[in-house]
């Protein structure tokens, strides 16, 4: 998958904005739960960075929209999304949206209640995506820069599915993806 990183803010908005009313089978749409996951890292204290990936860790799902979306296939949005930040983001950034679905992965290994709390879609992306790891990759992961963040964001990721949940605007986080742009630092 040929990737071209975003090169400027309005460009990372106009992606949001292109996918920001789709759903994914859940609920909420993409823009309603990005910014639930935001809001959540936010409000438990999360450094700027985490708050950031929770905002974008679903970006890689604006390729999709004008792809032709296969549901039995996994799509990779979180390398994609990765990809897509390389040039406007730090790895804290960008390495925890790149984990966040082998951290699925490894939660569904470790832990029995945790895979019984995904929801019927995200049991679906789990199959897709290679099921729960084994014990050599949770050792991997386990290893992994990053892997505290892609659990936390992972966390986010679950909880983010509120249709109800009160929520900022989009508009509230650009500041703050200003100040964490690569440009800014």
């Amino acid at each position: 998958m040929n990737i071209k990183p975003l090169e400027s803010l309005p460009e990372l908005l106009a992606a949001i904005e292109s996918f920001g009313s789709a759903h994914y089978g859940e609920a909420v749409t993409q823009e309603q739960h990005m910014l639930q996951c935001a809001t959540l890292a936010e409000r438990e204290g999360a450094p700027d960075s985490l708050i950031v990936a929770a905002l974008l860790h679903d970006i890689g799902h604006s390729l999709r929209v004008n792809a032709v979306a296969r549901p039995e296939t996994d799509f990779h949005h979180e390398v994609a999304g990765a990809r897509m930040l390389t040039k406007l983001f730090a790895e804290t950034i960008t390495t925890p949206i790149q984990l966040h679905v082998a951290a699925k992965r490894y939660l569904c290994a470790i832990d029995r209640s945790y895979f019984e709390g995904l929801s019927d879609a995200s049991v679906h992306s789990l199959e897709l995506q290679g099921g729960p790891m084994t014990e050599e990759q949770c050792q991997r992961f386990r290893n992994a820069e990053y892997f505290e963040e892609a659990i936390a964001l992972r966390r986010y990721d679950d909880l983010g599915k509120d249709i109800g949940a009160d929520v900022p605007p989009l508009q509230y986080f650009v500041p703050l993806m200003e100040k964490m742009l690569k440009s800014s630092n």
